[in-house]
């Protein structure tokens, strides 16, 4: 789908021959995904040719992640693939706010790197490279404020690159934390908030474009506003936007324990339009660990709270096994809490051992099979738990978004959808199946779904 949109970009902007036609492949999550489509609309906007297809392009652009050991092989893998091509490299994103100047070591096709805080010098910075390439020259820019601090705001240029009706909006970049593992606050800097004025403006752009479900993204989305307004004003945020964006689902990710308080599951609570979701990263059960990791060890009054407020919502969580020091005790103490607890939904990932983080150097790192054994361990229990709970579904009704229509084999059409308990990309999905003679609902439309069967992801409905 991505594809296809930056294939129309391609086509509609043919008649500007004099510029270069820019490849761009975005990596990572939905907040990089949002500034590749400012990248793309700053770009698109100026009149250059934007296309997925690197084979047509003159320069490539990756907006690269290098969040864990696994984010920055696949950076290095596309962007060794392009140079072996022959592409010339512009590099945006994590990579090139982590290691700058000395990609130019490792990737002699680079041209420029580009940093988080960045963004808005893109259009600076293809002009450069395009002289530079002009002349027979390399240009080897460096575009990295060594404390990203810039965040895009309603006014910057924006593309869209994804044929859905759901739209990430970004409220706040980086994080004030500093949790032992991550790297983000190195390449994100501190919290830096928008206003609440300026995201309802772009959440109204949105909505009047055709977006049915707005997305709220950052890094932590629950210490939104302690920067600007110098307290937690994520309640505040999504009243305004409740009431004032026209937006039919609103859905908020990324939600750190100590700063998801009652005042914003009370704001959730009391509107149809915010969805009973709570995404909110763990890391962890064992105080012992949660204490090495700098995470807050009350992980269990947070879930009570978001339980006894909020009784109905579908819980995301993330966990990390395998972090320097964690015993069998440890783990078996998180094993035992997330069967208690039940979530919906449970990501889990093995400790990455991430150069520039306080754990980079801790002893008693645990040996790769055990942590891939405890990762396997916890994700068969969750998929029982996954199991469980869409069995509970069974023969309720639910609201689904239409996000697809898709025709099969045997001449009917499957529409797939998600409902409240799915966020887009990452959870389960609602599948129905219609005959060809039926009216088809439109992607981008609610219909009311009962549910007939389930497997561990996705439920299966009926839409007569």
């Amino acid at each position: 789908m991505t594809r296809f949109l930056l294939e129309y970009l391609f086509m509609a902007t043919k008649v500007a021959k004099t510029l270069p036609v820019i490849g761009v492949s975005t990596l990572g999550c939905p907040k990089n995904l949002v500034d590749t489509e400012n990248i793309i609309g700053i770009l698109h906007g100026a009149g250059y040719q934007i296309t997925s297809d690197h084979d047509k392009a003159d320069i490539s652009l990756v907006n690269t992640c290098t969040f864990i050991e696994d984010s920055s092989n696949e950076s290095a893998e596309v962007l060794g693939e392009l140079a072996d091509d022959g592409k010339k490299l512009i590099i945006t994103g994590c990579m090139a706010q982590r290691f700058k100047g000395d990609l130019f070591d490792e990737l002699p096709e680079a041209q420029a790197v580009v940093g988080t805080g960045n963004v808005k010098d893109i259009l600076d910075v293809v002009k450069k490279v395009t002289e530079k390439i002009n002349a027979g020259q390399d240009a080897k820019i460096v575009c990295v404020d060594e404390k990203p601090e810039s965040v895009a705001d309603a006014a910057t240029p924006r593309m869209r690159t994804q044929v859905s009706p759901s739209v990430y909006i970004k409220i706040a970049e980086g994080c004030d934390h500093r949790c032992a593992f991550c790297i983000i606050p190195h390449l994100r800097g501190d919290m830096n908030s928008r206003s609440i004025e300026d995201i309802v403006e772009e959440a109204k752009a949105a909505v009047e474009n055709g977006a049915q479900e707005l997305v709220l993204v950052s890094q932590d989305s629950s210490a939104y506003g302690t920067d600007i307004y110098k307290r937690r004003a994520l309640a505040d945020l999504l009243e305004a936007l409740a009431t004032q964006s026209g937006a039919k689902w609103i859905r908020v990710m990324y939600a750190y324990p100590t700063e998801l308080d009652e005042e914003m599951l009370e704001v959730i609570a009391k509107h149809d339009n915010l969805m009973n979701y709570i995404d909110i990263p763990l890391q962890h059960a064992s105080q012992e660990v949660l204490l090495r990791m700098k995470r807050p060890p009350t992980v269990r009054d947070t879930v009570a709270m978001v339980k006894d407020k909020l009784p109905d919502a579908c819980i995301r969580t993330v966990f990390i096994v395998g972090f320097p020091g964690e015993t069998e005790e440890d783990f078996e103490e998180l094993y035992n809490f997330v069967k208690e607890s039940r979530f919906d939904r449970v990501g889990v990932f093995t400790y990455s051992k991430e150069l520039g983080t306080t754990a980079y150097d801790l002893p008693d790192q645990v040996d790769e099979e055990i942590k891939e054994a405890r990762r396997d361990k916890l994700m068969r229990l969750q998929q029982r738990i996954s199991l469980e709970k869409n069995q509970e579904m069974i023969a309720r009704e639910l609201t689904m978004l239409v996000e697809e229509i898709a025709e099969q084999e045997d001449g009917n059409f499957q529409i797939i959808g998600r409902s409240f308990r799915d966020a887009p990309e990452i959870d389960g999905q609602l599948y129905a199946s219609l005959p060809a003679d039926e009216i088809l609902p439109a992607p981008g439309s609610f219909v009311q779904a009962w549910v007939t069967a389930c497997d561990e992801y996705d439920l299966f409905v009926d839409l007569n």
